[in-house]
């Protein structure tokens, strides 16, 4: 399971991938139907967003995309307008889901999904505590860019590798109970609604594994 947080972002998310959730959201407040965005930043500047979104005119939808987000090129619905959207159209789901969930296409994700799974599940508990892991090393002021790696063997509560990488500095995390009970209880998941992680991402969001 991996975490990540930067001091990139106000919510410490990697940049490109915040511009993209927050155009996706916007368009979405009009265009309620399968879509999805991608941007394309170099340092501080946006080159490329791309928005390909079902039942829209692309005479309506590149000037409401050119409102909310500058770039030096815009591609909309660049494999034409269409209608046809959801499992109808598409069934590669799966893998392109897990990046979103997690951090976008440029940081590393766990081996594991979260959805279907409770708490128990180390592939969706392991993977919070690990951002909040992140989050904590950022917030208190110890770097600018933290990755948190933990692993975990069936049937040992314990996890068999727990590293945080600190501005490039590997170090043993040390503080946190990591056994999924120890978890539970930090984070307090059971009073989690899971529906509401799956919508827009799962980090970045004010859960509370992002505070």
């Amino acid at each position: 399971m991996k975490g990540y947080a930067t001091t990139e972002t106000e919510n410490m998310m990697p940049r490109e991938y915040e511009l993209a959730r927050n155009l996706c959201m916007k368009v979405y407040e009009k265009y309620p139907y399968d879509g999805k965005t991608q941007v394309t930043i170099d340092g501080d500047k946006i080159k490329t967003v791309i928005v390909s979104f079902q039942n829209t005119k692309n005479t309506d939808l590149l000037p409401l995309v050119k409102s909310i987000i500058g770039a030096d090129e815009y591609l909309v619905n660049p494999a034409g307008e269409w209608t046809l959207g959801s499992f109808d159209a598409d069934t590669g789901l799966s893998g392109r889901k897990m990046v979103i969930d997690n951090y976008g296409p440029q940081m590393s994700i766990g081996g594991g999904s979260f959805s279907g799974k409770d708490y128990t599940k180390v592939d969706r508990s392991g993977a919070y505590i690990a951002r909040k892991i992140a989050v904590d090393y950022v917030k208190n002021g110890k770097a600018k860019e933290v990755f948190v790696k933990l692993a975990y063997a069936i049937g040992k509560p314990e996890p068999v590798m727990a590293v945080a990488v600190l501005d490039g500095k590997e170090i043993a995390i040390k503080g946190y109970d990591l056994t999924p009970k120890g978890i539970k209880e930090i984070l307090n998941l059971e009073n989690v609604q899971f529906a509401e992680t799956a919508k827009w991402g799962h980090f970045g969001r004010g859960f509370n594994w992002d505070k």
